[in-house]
């Protein structure tokens, strides 16, 4: 089904390539002093060439949601995580600051301060664990349409172990059912 706008029509949201309207995503900033950072957005309309977005944490002067039009280049839907993972020193993450994602790597952890991190810009801080999350990395497939990201195969957890359990001992006199 097409759209006056010339998108496909997909249970009355306007798709333009890989975003559609009311899809949440993540813009990548080229602003001085936000360079490398991805903050969250809400997709207005969908074009060819770019999208129209609202800023979810961004406002002008008079108070309002920031609204831009942004290239598809410097979008991507707002990823999924794993629950939990492995945190090392010199793991690369995205830490949650000043309402970006910022790129940079962990430095160290303490059990009550939580990671701090040294960020690509030079700056470091110290975050909860729930303002840390893996880098991602765009794979080089695309998944229906998407670009498809991926953990960094050092932040992945392990499969969980079984717990080898001593054998059991029986009383004398009780038969094993061993052959």
């Amino acid at each position: 089904m097409r759209s006056s706008s010339g998108g496909e029509s997909v249970l009355g949201r306007v798709t333009q390539g890989r975003f559609s309207e009311n899809d949440k995503v993540e813009i990548i900033s080229n602003e001085p002093g936000f360079s490398d950072a991805w903050a969250t957005a809400t997709v207005v309309s969908a074009g060819k060439d770019g999208c129209y977005v609202e800023y979810s944490k961004f406002v002008d002067g008079s108070g309002k949601q920031l609204r831009e039009k942004v290239s598809h280049e410097r979008m991507r839907h707002v990823p999924l995580f794993p629950a939990s993972f492995n945190v090392s020193a010199g793991l690369r993450v995205e830490g949650y600051l000043n309402d970006c994602w910022w790129p940079g790597e962990v430095v160290e952890q303490h059990p009550k301060k939580g990671l701090r991190l040294s960020f690509d810009d030079g700056d470091s801080a110290w975050l909860g664990r729930r303002n840390v999350r893996p880098m991602l990395r765009c794979a080089p497939k695309r998944l229906h349409g998407t670009d498809v990201w991926q953990v960094p195969a050092a932040a992945q957890l392990p499969p969980p172990q079984r717990a080898a359990h001593p054998p059991i001992r029986l009383p004398r006199g009780v038969p094993s059912h061993e052959a």
